[in-house]
This record gives C-alpha cells, sequence and structure tokens, in this order.
C-alpha cells in the first residue's frame, strides 16, 4: 500500500490524527507519510513582495513555498512547487500548534512579522503529516532555521519561541 493511501486511511481512522486548536485544526501527526512535491530547486529569497488579501508582505516567488525562514534578515528558504499551486489566501489568525498556522492542508508562501499575517496557499499535492521543529532548530547552512529534509514546507510560525510548524 502506497505511503500517501496509509496516511489517509490512518487520518480517516483517527491514526495519529486528532482533533484540536481552533475550528477543529488537526492536531500534530508526527509520522511523515507523503511528502510535497518539489522540483529540487530553491532559493534564499531576501525580498520578494506580493499583495494577498489587501495586505502586501515579503513572499516566496511565484510557484515556491516557504521551507526556512532567517526573521532577524528578513530571509526566506522557498522551494519551488513541482505541480500547480492554488492561489494565495491571507490568514490573519488561524492557530495550531501553540503557533498561528496556515489552515491545515495549506502552506506558507508569506510572512508580515510586524502585523502577523501569512500569506498561505494549498500546495498542490494533498498535506498528510505535521511536526513542531525548535529547540533546537533545524538549520541549513546559511545559518538559517528550516523545516527538516524530505519534502516538509512551512505551514505555521511562532517568531518569539522560534518554533515553525512543518508539513509534508
Amino acid at each position: 500500500m502506497s505511503k500517501l493511501l496509509t496516511g489517509l486511511l490512518a487520518a480517516l481512522v483517527g491514526g495519529t490524527a486528532g482533533l484540536a486548536g481552533c475550528g477543529g485544526e488537526p492536531g500534530d501527526v508526527a509520522a511523515a507519510h507523503s511528502p510535497l512535491s518539489f522540483t529540487g530547486a530553491w532559493v534564499y529569497d531576501a525580498g520578494t513582495q506580493c499583495t494577498v488579501g489587501g495586505s502586501s508582505m515579503h513572499c516566496c516567488p511565484a510557484g515556491y513555498v516557504m521551507i526556512g525562514a532567517h526573521v532577524d534578515n528578513n530571509v526566506f528558504k522557498c522551494a519551488q512547487l513541482q505541480t500547480s499551486p492554488g492561489y494565495r489566501y491571507l490568514d490573519a489568525g488561524t492557530q495550531r500548534n501553540g503557533m498561528h498556522a496556515c489552515p491545515y492542508g495549506s502552506v506558507m508562501a508569506g510572512l508580515h512579522v510586524d502585523r502577523n499575517l501569512l500569506a498561505c496557499q494549498l500546495p498542490g499535492t494533498p498535506v498528510t503529516s505535521e511536526y513542531v521543529d525548535g529547540n533546537p532548530a533545524t538549520q541549513d547552512g546559511y545559518p538559517m532555521h528550516v523545516c527538516g529534509s524530505g519534502g516538509y514546507g512551512m505551514s505555521g510560525i511562532r517568531v518569539d519561541y522560534n518554533l515553525f510548524t512543518c508539513a509534508q
């Protein structure tokens, strides 16, 4: 049975997913089932701007989503999606895993730290698992806090504790 099908079945029968948070958002899912589809291309982005829901913010380039952030330097690590992503939309308050997060199933494409706004989008492939990264944070060579290897994108952030929700 494929990892995706196994993950979906686990979610349907209650496996490792539970209900928690605001508005019935699923809680933490620890096991990795289905990676997001990235092309392997990524960039460090220090200033691409977008306007989502009437709010301007720093975003990854079109077709890319956030896989890491160095908030103090306003630099994102962005990975290119292999599949056509959905449209970007503004999230101003969804809470999950003790932080501001995109609605379950979506990943981050942008962030306005001072206004606590996220640009979210559906990645084109189903998100089937999440974990919280931090304490200690996974680092790349920048050094930058990043979601772990294996196709994880950011779906939430808590800047004051340097925590990410990473989705796959």
